[in-house]
């Protein structure tokens, strides 16, 4: 098997990697993709890791692109560079696959952070939404920890804004499954602050716009998430202060698809103008 990284400026990289080889795979690949030398320098420590520099940045699509390009397994997997694999979890992926109807199988992604802070209780409330979303079959890929057989995606678009989503759409339009399998863990870090949410948001709202364009269909709309998602998040709050984080979260969630609509449909902005990191998530 072969696990991708793509990365940028990621001071968290050897935890995830050192992660990543604990697992003790016989015949693991691992491969990482990054255009700076920071992340480089910290990579090449990995005798065993093999390093895609790149030339320039060109985003995360780009470098997806190269790692699907040079990897050698048959099942490939992606995570992200600041993020933490639980022991286990690689192993618990793979086993789908013995399956030859399934082509994808996601993990699930728990938030480290405590739910005592408003963005906390917000990224416990839609993590948990996510996962149970899953639970009930919804093919909801997201590339914080994901497994794919070799060949059903070749190449994504590198203008895309959710690379993960269209991976998801390929394996599924080829007459693949999709599995969920919760005991594969994934530690992601949220933003703990409402600027970088804010740049997450966009940016994911912005893709489900352009994945519609793409593809002419795409699960996730503010419409939708009007009427399929309210109902589901007032068992939440157990006090009065998480009640006003809900309201919080509604008027925050607006903006982001209000920011979405302004940058994507009416200014056109492209992948550079509108993919900002969220500097929080890599401390």
């Amino acid at each position: 098997m072969t696990v991708g990284i793509a990365a940028y400026k990621e001071p968290r990289i050897t935890k995830c990697l050192k992660a990543v080889l604990n697992e003790g795979l016989k015949n693991l690949e691992v491969i990482v993709a990054c255009p700076d030398d920071e992340t480089a320098s910290l990579v090449k420590k990995f005798k065993t890791v093999k390093l895609i520099k790149e030339k320039r940045k060109q985003g995360k699509p780009a470098a997806v692109n190269k790692i699907l390009k040079a990897a050698k397994g048959e099942v490939i997997i992606l995570t992200d560079a600041d993020m933490i694999i639980r022991k286990g979890s690689l192993k618990r992926l793979v086993s789908h696959f013995k399956n030859k109807s399934v082509g994808i199988v996601n993990g699930r992604p728990v938030i480290t952070n405590k739910h005592d802070s408003m963005l906390g209780f917000w990224g416990y409330l839609l993590y948990n939404l996510a996962h149970k979303r899953r639970l009930a079959g919804v093919a909801h890929v997201t590339t914080n920890l994901c497994a794919f057989r070799r060949g059903l995606v070749k190449r994504i678009p590198e203008e895309s804004l959710v690379d993960d989503y269209i991976i998801g759409l390929e394996c599924l339009r080829k007459g693949y499954k999709f599995v969920y399998e919760p005991r594969a863990v994934v530690s992601v870090t949220f933003p703990n602050n409402t600027s970088d949410f804010l740049k997450q948001r966009v940016r994911t709202f912005a893709g489900y716009m352009q994945v519609k364009d793409w593809y002419g269909e795409s699960e996730r709309s503010f419409s939708s998430e009007v009427r399929k998602g309210v109902k589901s998040v007032f068992s939440y709050p157990k006090n009065l202060k998480e009640w006003f984080w809900l309201a919080l979260l509604f008027i925050y969630r607006l903006r982001a698809w209000l920011g979405a609509y302004y940058l994507y449909r009416i200014k056109k902005k492209k992948l550079s103008e509108i993919w900002t990191p969220a500097e929080s998530t890599k401390i």
